[in-house]
């Protein structure tokens, strides 16, 4: 039965140049750093799309408990030198997220609420489902905050919003959906994932959340697609497919056990 609901965020609740934004973070990342440390911020540049890759990557060992936080200072200082775990370090890269990001949306980036995002969260609140912002954690909480606002859903009441704190991997690790499953309290096939990229937005491996997708195409996966703007309006069909789907797989496992243990009476 479903319980939750979890939205991506870029491209899903907020419309925006996702490419022009990393970039413009980027390389305010990299100023930041060539002055702290007194170096070339192309140089800096290097360090930090280096650790952005190094994170994505997810080449870490099952056994690395990490936060994606914690992992990104280490490529940080480990590419550039700066300590960006020291307080008053990490302190400077809030301000600028908190006090100089958010003006730094322009026509380029075009950042502004996806159409439909606030009518796909009033129904799932009137359902009375869990809520959650499912984003993938590569950003802290104050650039996450950041974009919230100009979703326009930073007083929407998630449960739970991923970001590098609070998290030890990145979409589309099933290790990054089961950890956001354990904090919601359910299990994963009670969980519909909402989002736009064919990739990240489904659990690799397969650990049996469905996905609802917004993005362009029709994967095979996807127990819906269509547009963000009608997902209000086909939620009775999403929950019906949703319903549909655990019930062929409960199905399927019932089968697969009475096929072994078939197996096993025989030999």
């Amino acid at each position: 039965m479903l319980k939750a609901v979890a939205f991506d965020l870029d491209d899903t609740l907020l419309s925006l140049n996702l490419g022009a934004f990393i970039a413009v973070l980027a390389k305010d990342y990299a100023t930041l750093l060539g002055d702290i440390a007194r170096k070339n911020p192309l140089a800096m540049l290097a360090a930090v799309g280096g650790a952005m890759l190094e994170l994505n990557g997810d080449d870490r060992p099952e056994s690395d408990e990490r936060t994606n936080l914690a992992c990104y200072q280490d490529a940080i200082e480990r590419r550039s030198g700066v300590p960006l775990a020291d307080p008053v370090i990490a302190e400077a890269f809030t301000c600028y997220e908190r006090e100089i990001l958010p003006a730094r949306n322009d026509r380029i980036i075009a950042a502004r609420p996806a159409e439909g995002a606030r009518e796909a969260i009033s129904c799932v609140i009137d359902r009375g489902l869990k809520l959650a912002l499912l984003t993938n954690p590569c950003f802290t909480r104050a650039c996450v905050e950041c974009r919230m606002d100009w979703a326009d859903v930073r007083d929407v009441p998630f449960e739970l919003v991923t970001s590098m704190e609070n998290t030890r991997r990145c979409k589309p690790s099933a290790t990054y959906y089961l950890d956001a499953c354990s904090e919601l309290g359910i299990e994963p096939g009670e969980l519909l994932m909402v989002g736009n990229d064919p990739k990240r937005d489904f659990p690799s491996p397969d650990c049996g959340i469905q996905t609802a997708y917004v993005g362009t195409g029709a994967p095979v996966r996807a127990t819906w697609s269509g547009p963000m703007a009608d997902f209000a309006a086909s939620f009775d069909e999403i929950c019906e497919r949703f319903d549909e789907r655990t019930e062929r797989g409960l199905v399927a496992l019932v089968q697969d056990v009475d096929a072994r243990s078939h197996r096993q009476a025989n030999v």
